[in-house]
């Protein structure tokens, strides 16, 4: 499969294997994402408790950290990882192994091999600055998305910004090493970019920038 792939994509499905996964929730999620990101996994935890649905898509679930810890307000939530790299999809649908969760493996920039009109939610959290292309080519992960779900579904996630936001010194060297070791894709992402596409095909949504962390939630028509 990853021989038809664009090369940055490649790049990203052999940076996250379970070496790296063991030691994702500590650096990147305790570490990097407070301290340099300016977005600390607080916030990230209250959008997926207030957005998730019982029938919930989880999108680039990394370790599953965040759907392990979400408090469901149902009693047997219906869960699915989709993610194109098979060790992420390996290493969380084992940490979530009491909820059973379907694993899909697909490309979010092709239309996804799922029913339409199926979830309740979808979760899209650190996912899309990962995703090489600007946002008019990486905005049709909405429309792949909002078909998947139905009317009154919420799409919501968080990405990283490298325009448009403020950074430190810190901050900025942090994301060129992203950069130049290809773990990051996000070159020339704003947040007027980012909304043109939620307006576009998600009209209904909220976005909130804190640090260089977007947090957005979405309600599908």
């Amino acid at each position: 499969m990853t021989d038809e792939l664009d090369p940055r994509i490649t790049h990203s499905l052999e940076t996250y294997d379970e070496r790296t996964l063991r030691i994702y929730d500590t650096l990147v999620l305790r570490l990097f994402c407070p301290l340099v990101w300016g977005c600390g996994i607080g916030p990230m935890r209250r959008l997926y408790d207030r957005s998730v649905g019982r029938r919930h898509l989880d999108v680039g679930p990394g370790t599953g950290y965040f759907v392990d810890k979400t408090r469901w307000r149902v009693k047997d939530p219906e869960i699915t990882l989709l993610d194109l790299n098979t060790e992420c999809l390996t290493v969380s649908a084992r940490r979530l192994a009491r909820f059973k969760p379907e694993t899909c493996q697909a490309n979010l920039l092709d239309p996804l091999p799922l029913p339409p009109d199926h979830f309740d939610s979808v979760g899209l959290n650190l996912v899309l600055h990962c995703i090489p292309g600007g946002w008019e080519e990486k905005g049709i992960i909405f429309e792949h998305l909002a078909k998947v779900v139905r009317p009154g579904g919420r799409i919501f996630g968080t990405t990283i910004l490298a325009e448009g936001v403020p950074m430190n010194a810190v901050t900025h060297r942090a994301l060129l090493e992203q950069h130049e070791r290809g773990n990051f894709q996000n070159q020339g992402d704003d947040p007027d970019g980012l909304r043109r596409q939620l307006k576009r095909h998600l009209p209904d949504h909220q976005l909130v920038i804190k640090g260089t962390t977007a947090l957005f939630r979405a309600v599908v028509a």
